[in-house]
This record gives structure tokens, C-alpha cells and sequence, in this order.
């Protein structure tokens, strides 16, 4: 949980125009688009797997640690397909899967250089921040459900 908010925050340092202007000017110079699209992505990639594995956790509960839970051919690429899957067994909110499907549009678009500016990139900011949240909302969601497995291990999504 804390690589990914970790990695959320470097992300949405690189974009916030912060307390000081024009280091942050030099900070958003220093991220093209590209390279904060290409970050969101792996944010994306990261719940991804963070999602296929609580589900792996919830179909086997205790069982899950034998089981390698590797599968190429059978691999994710998105965290709104993967939402969408494991979503009803996990008992995640279906809004969720819309707003990770807007995420991944939105940084398509900044991948390729036709996003950027201030409405954008606060877009961006919160994105970053949604991705840790639902990171947490899923870890929750497996916590509650084996509480076995994870006993003295408190998880509670941010707000």
C-alpha cells in the first residue's frame, strides 16, 4: 500500500503547481506529458495487479499462498476490467469501474501530448490520489472479508 501512494504523490508532486511557482514551472518542465501518462499507467498497472491478487486471495482464502497465482495468458492490462471482474465477489462499488475507465482515457490522451493544462493536469493530481484510495478500498475490502489471514493487520481506506 505505501509504494503505490508513494508512487501517487511523486506523481502528483511532478504536476501541482505547489507553494513555490517557479520551482514547480521547473519540476512540470522537467515531466512532459508523456512521462506523467506513462506513470499513471503503471499507478493503473499497479491496482491492476493489486486487484487480480485480492480476488486470487478471496477464491482461495487460506489456500492462496500455494497457489503461485500466475497466469500469462490470462493477464489483466486494465484496473477497470479488473474492477469490473472481481468487483461483485469482493463486493466493491460498481461506480468505481466508471471513474477507473475515465482514468485510463484521460491518460491515454495525456501519453500521446493532447492533454495538458491547468484542468488537466489538476485532473491528473487527483487521479493520482484516487489510485491510492482505491488501493486501499480493495485492501480493505480482502481484510474484512479473511480476517484470518490478515489478523493484527488494520486497513482502512483513506478518505
Amino acid at each position: 500500500m505505501v509504494r503505490i501512494e508513494r508512487a501517487a504523490a511523486f506523481l502528483a508532486n511532478g504536476m501541482s503547481l505547489g507553494r513555490c511557482p517557479r520551482a514547480a514551472a521547473r519540476r512540470r518542465g522537467a515531466m512532459p506529458a508523456k512521462m506523467i501518462g506513462n506513470g499513471l499507467r503503471e499507478l493503473d498497472l499497479f491496482l491492476t495487479d493489486l486487484i487480480v491478487e485480492a480476488q486470487r486471495v478471496n477464491r482461495l482464502g487460506a489456500g492462496a499462498g500455494a497457489d503461485p497465482g500466475v497466469h500469462p495468458g490470462r493477464r489483466i492490462y486494465s484496473a477497470a476490467e479488473a474492477w469490473r471482474r472481481a468487483g461483485g465477489p469482493l463486493g466493491l462499488a460498481g461506480v468505481e469501474c466508471a471513474r477507473l475507465r475515465r482514468m485510463r482515457a484521460a491518460q491515454n490522451r495525456l501519453c500521446f501530448g493532447r492533454l495538458r493544462g491547468g484542468d488537466a493536469e489538476a485532473a491528473m493530481v487527483r487521479d493520482c490520489g484516487e489510485y491510492a484510495r482505491l488501493a486501499g478500498v480493495v485492501l480493505a475490502a480482502v481484510a474484512s472479508r479473511h480476517s484470518q489471514l490478515f489478523s493484527g493487520l488494520i486497513i482502512e481506506p483513506k478518505s
